[in-house]
């Protein structure tokens, strides 16, 4: 008699979990960073008790994901006794409750983050508290760091670099080499987006991980999910031509020998001509491909607002159907969570359509530049009042640094104490290679006019 009670009683009880309504809360705990005064910890439960809104940040590459969580602030404690410090931890998961199947409980993780930032509003000093997936500290994102990398890969540095913070790295990828590269004063996480974004890869930071992949390849799954047009709440979408490109060019002359190189990847009317160093003809077409896609990346775009689906996760790909000419696969570049005091979960998604990538090179060819012959020895000079310069001369500069000898993008240098590493012939507008330290990589090309003997 008592088995049969307890056996309607489970009976029972799955029948009322399967009436229960589709329910999502989030589930965030918190800890003092250890220099901090007052409580250790404060639990999931106890922080649940002050949430009034939920959102967690999920971008494909170049950021870090990001929680923020409002809380209540009645007794002013938020202000007082519990004010947060940057420093303290989160560690947050969102716990969904008949989402996908009546009854089913799941649990998808958020990560961990630091807390680094805290702002209040009135009347009644709500507090919101906003945290980072980042190692602990500021000096992965503030610290200027140099360091010259010879002959190494992307997963080379990654690693070196993953390992100073105590970070595991996923790398998802074939080998890169990079060559010669310098890190000028430059925090570690800025410069590791730089070079992961030169040569085609996607880079994140998430629970304790760098990851780091070609986005191409992930480009090419299949998609994590179908979303027709009613699965889209609010929805925008965007086509434009400018800024994309049906090809791209890169000419660079190397300071070493004066060798010229020119490629061309992909053809057609609209060329994006690029001014970046290169080794070799094999780099460029890997930067020149790189380059070309990522600006092409906004030629078809769209924003949704859907009924969370923690299959979608920024990285993947969805369908998108019904929607005409504008349906299509599209790449997830960003996945933002918001969850409502009453448990209402959606999704915000930014979204590029997928285009055919260029990858193939339609122009590869080097030459030998012009060089004069002085005393039996090659040697670069330009006369000018007072003297003349030479290769390896310190000067003081003012003016622009342009990334090319005919021009493009410039850093604007104020008395700057450069080195010459290198002048063209007379065909170039800008003859003058300088850099920060004698025999490091160049910083730009400088006129006659910016430059003066130290």
């Amino acid at each position: 008699m008592k088995k049969q009670k307890l056996r309607h009683i489970d009976v029972k009880k799955k029948q009322l979990e399967k009436e229960l309504p589709r329910q999502a809360k989030a589930s965030v705990a918190y800890q003092k960073a250890k220099k901090a005064g007052g409580a250790g910890k404060r639990p999931a439960a106890v922080m649940a008790e002050y949430n009034e809104g939920f959102t967690y940040t999920d971008p494909a590459s170049g950021e870090s994901d990001t929680i923020s969580i409002t809380l209540t602030n009645a007794d002013l404690r938020w202000a007082n006794k519990w004010t947060p410090k940057r420093g303290d931890k989160l560690t947050a998961k969102i716990i969904e409750r008949s989402w996908g199947k009546a009854g089913k409980k799941k649990t998808f993780y958020c990560g961990k983050f630091c807390l680094d930032d805290l702002s209040y509003t009135g009347p009644e000093l709500t507090c919101t508290i906003g945290g980072v997936s980042v190692p602990e500290g500021n000096s992965f994102r503030s610290t200027g760091r140099s360091k010259t990398w010879k002959k190494a890969t992307l997963k080379e540095v990654a690693e070196e670099i993953a390992k100073k913070y105590r970070l595991r790295l996923q790398y998802n990828g074939g080998s890169v080499k990079l060559g010669t590269i310098e890190q000028s004063n430059e925090p570690d996480s800025g410069f590791l987006t730089k070079v992961c974004g030169d040569y085609g890869m996607a880079i994140k930071i998430y629970s304790g991980k760098i990851v780091i992949y070609d986005k191409g390849e992930f480009e090419a799954r299949k998609p994590v999910a179908t979303l027709k047009k009613a699965d889209l709440q609010d929805w925008s979408y965007n086509s434009t031509l400018v800024g994309t490109y049906t090809g791209a060019r890169i000419k660079y002359t190397s300071g070493k020998d004066d060798k010229e190189m020119e490629c061309v990847v992909g053809r057609g009317k609209r060329m994006l001509n690029i001014n970046e160093k290169v080794e070799s003809l094999q780099e460029a077409q890997i930067k020149a491909c790189a380059k070309v896609n990522a600006e092409n990346e906004k030629a078809e775009t769209m924003s949704a607002t859907i009924m969370a689906d923690n299959r979608i996760a920024a990285g993947s790909t969805v369908k998108i159907k019904g929607l005409c000419q504008l349906s299509g696969k599209y790449f997830v570049d960003k996945a933002t969570h918001n969850i409502n005091p009453d448990g209402a979960y959606t999704m915000a998604l930014e979204l590029h359509k997928c285009q055919k990538r260029i990858t193939d090179a339609t122009v590869m060819k080097e030459w030998q530049g012009e060089k004069k012959t002085v005393a039996g020895k090659q040697e670069n000079r330009h006369p000018e009042s007072g003297g003349e310069f030479t290769e390896g001369d310190k000067v003081i500069v003012n003016g622009p640094a342009y990334w090319g000898g005919n021009g493009g993008k410039a850093n604007q240098c104020s008395n700057m104490t450069m080195y010459i590493t290198q002048i063209l012939g007379s065909g170039y507008k800008y003859q003058y290679g300088v850099a920060k330290r004698k025999g490091g990589t160049r910083y730009g090309w400088c006129q006659k006019e910016s430059l003066k003997k130290a």
